[in-house]
């Protein structure tokens, strides 16, 4: 019987020798399974709770054939009437079938694993969570910290796959894409192409890829900035972080976030175009994420001390891992640790920003243009940084406007939807995504994660293009006259 109140393995700290031990991690994993398995009120998040619960139901189902078949018990039967019993007889036929139940510690490595490698780590299960630490209960239940340990453990004792190394190097590949645009959104559609990057590398042919841009956010910027001067009375100052996606694949959300904040009288700069880290994660490198976040940390950091607020505008897995993830950056260093909190603390997305402007009755609201019904896709990470409904509040602020918001996630978590391995699962959430965006009309489908969005055109055979929220609010404005002239 496992002790579902015993934490002594629940070890979160990558500075302790037993995080990184193989035969604790293996209790922990059962231990929050057999707790899970009790529960079950995930069982429609992701695909990982149906795994593990198929997997222990299945084993269920087959003890008791091999009971059927040593003839230790008939074959169940579908009852659509039931005996008056006497008080007690009931439980004669119960206690035979208490035998059928899966086991936690029955389950085989193949089964325990693949619950690991379905999470994409959407954090969904985080809030609805009955057992979590922040609602201090005694399990101390945290799933998604789990599966990113189990995931370290594992990338320690055999290395990173070939795939995790390909899709942490998003540096590397928007230098080498955005400089042979549209070259290289050309090659990425050839069929022979696709086939070998998905034998060689192992990310999906099927997988519709990002396109680059061959005049990048920072390269646009560069050419704003001398011909527009920053404000001498800023009502705000922001630092924003475009994040290497949108730098490279989607250089018109930076522009359109500039142009309105500029709009809003806002002293804008421009952070660091580094990657976050954040695809180190998925793999567990906390060593290639404190090598990639740390400057990203030290440059943030300075912006802060200088009176910015941080300002994302990319995929919102960019400002969670800042706001929740950098803390594995500091090793026990109480210096870096303060640096960390406080760059965390002054860390918003886009929408945010605004929103904050707007209570302090500095967001301008002389929209030009009403857009009508829109439907808004709330990404997960997102909701995970219980930061409310911002981008929703903000595209209600525009009149004429009505705002549908769809809580459903996309599968597709940037990297993990791009492998070829589970690019059917991934697929699998956005058709449900999709289904439910069809059922209302509307003049624009919306979401504050670019990937996100490309998840749904691709699932909905290009009939749905969602657009950043900050697009909408831009256009809004009456400011996209000349956005047509940034598309690559």
């Amino acid at each position: 019987m496992i002790n579902h109140s015993d934490t002594t393995h629940a070890i979160y700290d990558i500075q302790r020798t037993e995080y990184w031990d193989s035969r604790s991690l293996d209790q922990e994993l059962d231990r929050i399974y057999d707790i899970c398995i009790g529960c079950r009120l995930c069982w429609n998040l992701c695909p990982s709770f149906p795994a593990l619960f198929n997997a222990i139901d299945e084993q269920a189902q087959r003890k008791r054939e091999a009971a059927e078949q040593a003839g230790r018990i008939g074959a169940r039967e579908e009852r659509t009437e039931f005996l008056d019993l006497p008080e007690g007889e009931h439980a004669v036929e119960a206690s035979a079938e208490v035998e059928f139940v899966g086991d936690v510690t029955e389950l085989t490595e193949a089964e325990k694993w693949r619950v690991v490698d379905l999470c994409y780590q959407c954090k969904l299960c985080d809030p609805i969570c009955p057992y979590t630490p922040d609602k201090e209960h005694e399990f101390q239940l945290d799933f998604p910290r789990l599966m990113l340990r189990a995931q370290a453990v594992r990338t320690r004792d055999r290395g990173k796959k070939l795939n995790d190394i390909f899709l942490s190097s998003t540096d590397a590949t928007g230098r080498v894409g955005t400089r042979l645009a549209p070259l290289t959104n050309w090659v990425n559609r050839i069929g022979i192409v696709r086939w070998l990057m998905e034998k060689i590398v192992g990310i999906s042919r099927r997988r519709t890829l990002p396109a680059f841009h061959r005049e990048t956010f920072e390269k646009w910027y560069r050419k704003h900035r001398r011909a527009v001067p920053v404000p001498t009375n800023p009502l705000g100052k922001a630092a924003v972080f475009a994040t290497c996606y949108t730098n490279a694949n989607d250089p018109q959300v930076g522009i359109a976030a500039v142009e309105v904040l500029e709009h809003n009288n806002v002293e804008v700069q421009i952070a660091s175009l580094r990657c976050c880290g954040a695809p180190h994660l998925s793999p567990g490198d906390f060593q290639a994420f404190r090598k990639q976040a740390l400057p990203v940390v030290e440059e943030l950091a300075k912006w802060v001390d200088q009176g910015y607020q941080i300002v994302v505008t990319g995929p919102p897995t960019c400002s969670l891992t800042i706001r929740q993830d950098y803390a594995y950056l500091s090793n026990g260093d109480a210096a870096l640790a303060e640096k960390i909190a406080n760059v965390a603390a002054n860390t918003l997305d886009i929408s945010q920003y605004l929103m904050q402007l707007h209570k302090e009755e500095k967001l301008k609201t002389d929209f030009a243009t009403e857009l009508g019904e829109i439907n808004y896709h709330l990404p997960c990470h997102l909701k995970a940084q219980k930061s409310g409904y911002k981008s929703r509040d903000l595209l209600r602020l525009v009149p004429g406007t009505k705002v549908n918001m769809v809580d459903k996630c996309s599968g597709m978590d940037g990297g993990w939807g791009m492998k070829a391995e589970f690019f059917t699962e991934s697929m699998k959430m956005a058709d449900k995504l999709v289904d439910t965006l069809n059922r209302k009309s509307a003049a624009y489908t919306c979401s504050d994660c670019t990937l996100a969005g490309m998840q749904i055109h691709q699932a909905s055979h290009s009939e749905i293009a969602p657009i950043h929220p900050i697009r909408l609010i831009h256009r809004a404005y009456g400011l996209d006259k000349q956005m047509e002239n940034h598309e690559s």
